[in-house]
């Protein structure tokens, strides 16, 4: 008798970082799961298409109202139905994994501990991988989920993995050598707009990062979404010498992008997982938010917090709260030293030259 191809399902619907995180997971997969389908929201779709793992991405249909809303789900599900598979993974802690792992009947369901649930979620998976911490990587703890259902043995996770195709790199080399931008002198990628404002540190001090670096005969662009335009173009109307800006970029663009770098400098956001899952060294920097679970992952890197002398004063990061007493600034960002920021993305460019 020939042994069927196995196939996974994970789910996550959470946001681009964390469709870059799940990665680690789908590497970590025995590969006798031949095929990977991934549910995930809209905006992480693309992440998924740089896997060469994935063959199937369902996409949550978040942007659809009313009837469209609950056509697309039935669509959705029913195309689920259509496979079978022989194990669910569900990263997340809403209600869809549960139903799925339930109406699907596959043969391993998984999923993580979480308070937020009760006896019926919890029991609709046949394994559960501990609480989530605050002292290991997102990462690790993904992977925990493999772990607990004894698929995975090996006590570290590995990197991300994202493939970024011929084109793209032909697409995005084109458009640097338009903006007169070569590979004689370094390149450095900043990240500096967050959904979350209380990520971000001042645009002052991100000028005279830029100014320095061009100094220093360094070329400089600054990356995001069209949601980051208003803080890029602040920033950039501040620089004394001119970066590039991004403004039309797609994920699948901005990958490529990273991948060229000689360096990503940024605040925590999709951009640390990215610039890890291309390989390419970043240096990334954290207010209030937890590096332990949402540093970079593997490749070279470095996470800057606070001066020495500043961290006595800011010893409740990492607080985890949205800007210092609900105003949406951190003050530890703040109060953060430029020059700092600057010695470690030059020190960084140094040891990977």
């Amino acid at each position: 008798m020939v042994n069927r191809t196995k196939q996974a399902l994970f789910l996550k619907t959470k946001n681009i970082g964390d469709a870059i995180i799940l990665t680690a997971s789908i590497a970590a997969l025995p590969l006798s799961y031949r095929f990977v389908d991934v549910v995930c929201l809209p905006h992480s779709e693309a992440i998924f298409k740089m896997n060469r793992r994935v063959r199937h991405i369902f996409v949550i249909p978040r942007d659809k109202k009313g009837l469209n809303k609950i056509f697309a789900y039935f669509n959705l599900f029913r195309q689920l139905f259509k496979e079978r598979y022989d194990l669910l993974a569900h990263f997340s802690v809403d209600w869809r994994g549960a139903m799925l792992a339930r109406l699907l009947h596959v043969e391993t369901s998984v999923s993580r501990q979480t308070d937020r649930r009760g006896s019926f979620w919890h029991q609709s998976f046949n394994f559960l991988a501990p609480n989530l911490d605050i002292e290991r990587p997102m990462a690790e703890q993904d992977v925990d989920l493999l772990r607990s259902a004894n698929l995975y043995k090996k006590s570290s996770a590995p990197a991300y993995d994202l493939n970024i195709s011929d084109s793209q790199k032909i697409k995005v080399n084109a458009w640097l050598k338009k903006h007169d931008i070569h590979s004689k002198n370094k390149l450095v990628i900043i990240h500096a707009s967050s959904r979350w404002k209380f990520k971000e540190i001042p645009v002052t001090l991100w000028a005279k990062i830029i100014d320095e670096l061009k100094s220093k005969k360094i070329d400089v662009v600054i990356s995001g979404s069209l949601d980051d335009l208003k803080t890029n173009a602040l920033i950039f109307d501040l620089c004394q010498s001119k970066p590039v800006l991004t403004k039309d970029f797609s994920l699948l663009d901005t990958a490529a992008l990273y991948q060229r770098a000689n360096l990503v400098l940024t605040i925590d956001s999709m951009s640390t997982h990215l610039a890890s899952a291309v390989k390419t060294p970043v240096v990334s920097i954290f207010g209030p938010t937890n590096e332990k679970n949402w540093g970079p992952w593997k490749g070279k890197y470095k996470v800057i917090g606070l001066s020495a002398k500043d961290a006595e004063m800011f010893a409740c990061r990492p607080c985890g709260q949205d800007g210092c007493e609900g105003t949406k600034v951190s003050q530890c960002l703040v109060q953060l030293d430029p020059k700092m920021v600057l010695n470690q993305a030059l020190l960084m460019l140094k040891e990977s030259s």
